[in-house]
């Protein structure tokens, strides 16, 4: 079962999470440098050796580009679909061991069944996870980088005890950013862009009877968004019902952990 996770970043810059489990450790993504992330694990109390596997969301370098550092560690299994890692690949110049999915399906690693599932966002097949352990215990939904919310997805997500949602940016602060051109806002606010602060709200505030116990909201940009803004936006009330977590991406002094035993 799932013991406790860790963020080793959430942002525009970089989105890793470290899962702790009975029976082993493994990544969700790898956006920050090889480098960093050997270097955050002892945080954790772990090394490098402890990981053992990492499960990829997408191409994107926020969220792939730690892999070409990790590539010498050859005990680490990786994750992903066919379209995504061949996407890596031409990225990073270099092949893999992969352990391919097809996306929708289930697959097992461990004591884990990890369900696969489609989000929308402007990659070649990207996706979000559930994990479940055979061994009871907390599940974990992971699910960043989307541009809306598919019926199907809220569905989908609603009975996971911890859900890791995106709320990348607030509306008013990406309109008045002076450093992205307007074809760059118009990408972030499409249906394959990312989520606003107020899209991750509804489906927090619209979703019946969720068996959410921890919510952690996350990958926040760092010039279009700000914590204080999504803390105020949620409100006391939902904020404690679901014990929510904003990861602000400006403090990093303090490591963001949960534990789930």
């Amino acid at each position: 079962m799932i013991t406790s996770c860790h963020f080793l970043g959430s942002s525009s810059h970089g989105n890793c999470l470290l899962v702790r489990s009975t029976t082993g450790n493994f990544l969700i993504d790898a956006g920050l440098t090889g480098r960093q992330i050997v270097l955050r694990l002892p945080n954790f109390g772990i090394t490098i050796g402890d990981i053992g596997a990492v499960f990829i969301t997408h191409e994107h370098a926020d969220h792939s580009q730690g892999l070409r550092g990790l590539h010498k560690y050859g005990h680490i299994r990786h994750f992903a679909n066919r379209s995504t890692a061949e996407a890596i690949e031409r990225k990073l110049e270099r092949t893999f061991q992969w352990d391919y999915f097809q996306t929708g399906t289930a697959l097992t690693y461990g004591e884990f069944e990890v369900e696969t599932f489609s989000i929308p966002h402007d990659a070649a097949d990207p996706v979000g996870y559930i994990f479940r352990s055979r061994d009871g215990g907390k599940s974990l939904c992971w699910m960043t980088d989307l541009g809306y919310i598919p019926q199907k997805v809220r569905e989908h997500v609603a009975h996971s005890d911890i859900l890791v949602l995106e709320a990348n940016y607030d509306n008013g602060m990406l309109e008045n950013d002076m450093k992205r051109p307007l074809a760059i806002k118009a990408r972030i606010r499409s249906r394959f862009g990312h989520l606003s602060n107020e899209s991750a709200f509804d489906l927090v505030a619209r979703t019946e009877n969720p068996s959410w116990q921890k919510i952690f909201l996350a990958h926040l940009s760092r010039d279009c968004n700000d914590s204080r803004l999504l803390t105020s936006l949620f409100g006391p009330a939902m904020l404690q019902r679901y014990n929510i977590t904003v990861i602000d991406p400006e403090d990093t002094s303090i490591p963001v952990s949960y534990c789930c035993v």
